[in-house]
């Protein structure tokens, strides 16, 4: 397949990256662009990194491939390599400012290839590359590999990026048949079936949730930064034997009841789908969203049993989380008559965050609450993000007609408080977590 030009369907995670984007207004499209400025080597020349950035794109079918809509729905073109790739090449200082303004016009995917790239020089010298891509190009993980590898193509001693350049990227076109295949047809029923039981057990007014909610702009955002707050995360891991995601989850989750009042909140997370060798690292997007329903359970029982179940109810989530967008939402509009919509979104992003037994609570600067605008102003009305670093910033973007300012910020606060109560062992019930959350709230 990888040798054929003609149309192909769209893989499932394209589908899914299509069909969301296609609810939000045109000119909100490039907020969701992904972006990342990348070094140069010194000593590399501005035609180098160019003729870089062509191997790059000559590599990945994601790089030259154009999308647009059919009678049998969304279908992909892959181009032919090409030995030249339309760069810019920008005389600036702030190489994220130059990435911005790549990300300011939607890509018309139907004519132009979703990624853009300019060199960044100083006084005629390159010292950045700027990327930008469109979702359906390439998810996180898929930007940390065109980084790595464009890093060795222009000289810089990556690793991951000479590993990677070794081997022949798998292509998404083959992943799509793969996924329709006959193969995989048992695969696809079991993810239906899991669905009619989430259609069948949840309360309509909390799953799906109404598609409108998210369609409206204006987002707000608060930033925990918290060296102590990661540090109190990876001690009660070890305490507990729940993994640092189950555990900011099980707090995010608590927080979604707080703030929406849902007895049996619906989280959101982001599965991967990476779990096959084959496709594991892939340039494209895999994520789908998968909808986890979180019991509580009895507001004073113990805190730990309430992360056993969280934690298994996670995995099943991840596990189903790959699936055809189109046929699960015909589902969706069979039993419940509406569209198919998400919202309370969890994702956890560090690799570096484990089990740590001997932390220490103490002597770690004050954490700080930092207030800003995101640059996505669309989409979930209610999203928590955990980013990787020292301070794992703990980032909560709300629609403020959901949660005003100063309730997000002291939400905000509020995680990092509540980790050192769960890891000194002052609160151990679900009932202390939510009335702490509650009191928090109360400003």
């Amino acid at each position: 397949m990888t040798g054929d030009h003609t149309p192909s369907p769209l893989t499932f995670g394209q589908l899914s990256v299509w069909r969301v984007m296609e609810t939000y207004p045109l000119e909100r499209w490039s907020e969701t662009y992904l972006r990342d400025c990348i070094p140069v080597p010194a000593d590399t020349t501005t035609d180098q990194v160019i003729q870089a950035i062509g191997t790059l794109s000559r590599r990945h079918e994601s790089l030259r491939t154009l999308f647009d809509d059919s009678q049998s729905g969304p279908r992909q073109h892959v181009r032919p390599a090409q030995e030249a790739v339309a760069v810019e090449v920008v005389e600036h200082d702030d190489a994220t400012a130059v990435a911005t303004r790549l990300a300011e016009e939607r890509m018309v995917r139907e004519s132009e290839f979703g990624r853009r790239f300019a060199v960044v020089t100083r006084e005629g010298a390159p010292h950045h590359v700027a990327v930008v891509v469109d979702h359906i190009v390439s998810d996180g993980f898929g930007l940390i590999r065109l980084v790595s590898e464009l890093s060795t193509l222009m000289g810089a001693d990556s690793p991951a990026g000479e590993r990677w350049l070794a081997e022949t990227p798998p292509a998404p076109r083959d992943l799509a048949v793969e996924q329709r295949s006959e193969a995989h047809h048992s695969r696809r029923t079991t993810v239906v079936r899991h669905w009619q039981h989430l259609l069948r057990t949840l309360p309509d007014k909390h799953f799906p949730v109404p598609r409108s909610a998210g369609d409206i702009p204006g987002r707000i955002e608060a930033v925990l930064y918290s060296a102590g707050a990661r540090v109190a995360l990876e001690l009660l891991s070890a305490r507990t034997d729940a993994s640092p995601q189950t555990l900011l989850l099980s707090l995010s989750a608590v927080a979604c009841a707080t703030v929406t009042g849902a007895e049996q909140p619906v989280l959101t997370l982001q599965s991967g789908n990476r779990f096959d060798p084959r496709w594991k690292s892939i340039v494209s997007s895999m994520n789908q969203y998968a909808p986890i329903p979180v019991d509580l359970g009895p507001p004073q029982a113990p805190y730990g049993d309430y992360l056993s179940r969280l934690s298994t109810s996670s995995l099943t989530a991840y596990r189903r989380g790959s699936y055809d967008y189109d046929a699960i939402t015909d589902l969706v509009r069979r039993e419940r008559k509406v569209e198919l919509g998400f919202d309370n979104f969890f994702n956890f992003m560090p690799t570096d965050i484990v089990a740590r037994p001997a932390g220490q609570l103490d002597g770690y600067p004050p954490p700080r609450v930092v207030q800003s605008r995101p640059n996505r102003q669309i989409g979930p009305r209610f999203d928590i993000k955990i980013r990787p670093g020292a301070e794992m910033p703990v980032v909560i973007r709300a629609d403020p007609r959901l949660l005003p300012a100063p309730r997000l910020q002291a939400l905000a606060g509020w995680f990092h408080e509540q980790l050192y109560r769960l890891a000194d062992g002052t609160d151990t019930t679900v009932r202390q977590v939510a009335d702490r959350c509650a009191l928090a709230l109360e400003v």
